[in-house]
């Protein structure tokens, strides 16, 4: 009897749960926030008497802890969309000082009131979508800090400098990490797949396998040669698919693929493949056109070619195009045949092959005669 079971692993490509991807810099960032308020504070109380509008100075800050609170709860929770806004209320904090110090003091050099704390939503931005984003939320905190002291002076260049090396790192921070974890999620995928599959494979051992191993002997008892070889075939495909296990053709398309296995696994037990010694490996939208025109080659044989035909693949590799040549040696083709199939409607060599090679750019070269079997060489460009 032969049980089933679910795979309880993320799927190759899934979302990575992005917040515990990140948590450790969120929490930096909440520690930096919360470290760079106090900062804010003590500079307001040492130049308090200084400030044309102390009682503003104050209700800025008041306002800076009530925001600093709001956003870390928010990001210490994962509200990573907060960030635009935070970015928005930051500046406009900043801003602030040319109505709480006196224009000649700002112009002077005097900080901004909000200090080191308007660095937070730089980073939160860095965290939450990377490195672009955190150089664009640079360029506009410095144009909030430039209109706040009217002019480019050397220390909001130098405060620029750092800034933009801030964000820059944390945005390579939170990408390299967004990497891993997807990496670690597809390894445990990967494992996990593999368990599933031995454990399969020992159910499917102990029933089907038995089953058919069982009709391959006593079928010519039974007087039925067609039962044998369909239960031989079954076998033989049904122990290469638990060994080597899918060929990985769900992936992105861009992803790399092992041409060989790919094909291995979709061709009948009978037939012979022979692959260079090294892999061919292909992107995965070229690995599934090829496969699929391979196969089709391949089931175009089992029906037409006659019973008892050999079937034999060649794959071939350089740099420029990939060749795989479909060959049997049964009864051909007649002349005119694949044109009446054709108008007939059977477009089997008109579209699944030859149409599929075509779009790719490639060529679809089809040799064949009465009694001398059937040869496709298909020649994909990479």
């Amino acid at each position: 009897m032969v049980t089933t079971g679910t795979v309880r692993a993320p799927r190759r490509g899934a979302t990575v749960d992005v917040h515990a991807t990140l948590a450790p810099l969120w929490r930096g960032l909440v520690l930096y926030r919360v470290v760079a308020l106090a900062y804010a504070i003590a500079n307001v109380v040492r130049f308090a008497e200084e400030y044309a509008r102390p009682a503003l100075g104050v209700g800025v800050v008041v306002f800076m802890a009530a925001w600093t609170l709001v956003t870390s709860v928010a990001y210490l929770r994962g509200a990573s969309r907060l960030v635009v806004v935070d970015l928005v209320v930051t500046v406009l904090t900043t801003m602030t000082t040319v109505l709480v110090d006196d224009p000649a003091r700002i112009a002077a050099g005097q900080p901004v009131i909000t200090t080191v704390w308007s660095a937070g939503a730089v980073l939160a931005v860095a965290v939450a979508h990377g490195v672009r984003p955190a150089v664009g939320a640079v360029a506009v905190s410095v144009a909030a800090l430039a209109f706040t002291r009217g002019a480019l002076d050397a220390a909001l260049l130098s405060d620029t400098q750092l800034l933009l090396v801030a964000g820059v790192a944390v945005g390579f921070a939170s990408v390299a990490m967004r990497r891993s974890a997807q990496r670690l999620q597809e390894a445990i995928a990967t494992e996990a797949a593999a368990a599933e599959r031995d454990r399969l494979a020992r159910d499917i051992h102990d029933g089907v396998l038995q089953v058919l191993a069982l009709v391959r002997r006593r079928g010519p008892a039974l007087g039925d040669p067609e039962l044998v070889r369909e239960a031989a075939e079954q076998e033989v495909s049904l122990r290469r698919l638990i060994t080597r296990g899918p060929p990985g053709l769900d992936g992105p398309d861009d992803e790399p693929v092992d041409l060989g296995a790919a094909i291995g696994a979709a061709l009948p037990a009978r037939a012979v493949l022979a692959v260079p010694p090294e892999p061919v490996t292909v992107t995965g939208a070229l690995a599934r056109t090829v496969v699929a025109v391979v196969r089709e080659a391949a089931a175009n044989a089992d029906a037409h070619a006659g019973p008892g035909t050999g079937l034999w693949v060649l794959v071939e590799d350089d740099d420029e195009a990939v060749t795989v040549s479909v060959r049997d040696d049964g009864v051909g083709i007649a002349e005119g045949r694949l044109e009446t199939a054709r108008e007939e409607g059977h477009l089997g060599v008109a579209s699944s092959v030859r149409g599929r090679v075509e779009e790719l750019g490639g060529t679809a070269t089809l040799v064949t005669a009465p009694g001398q079997g059937t040869e496709w060489e298909l020649v994909f460009p990479r």
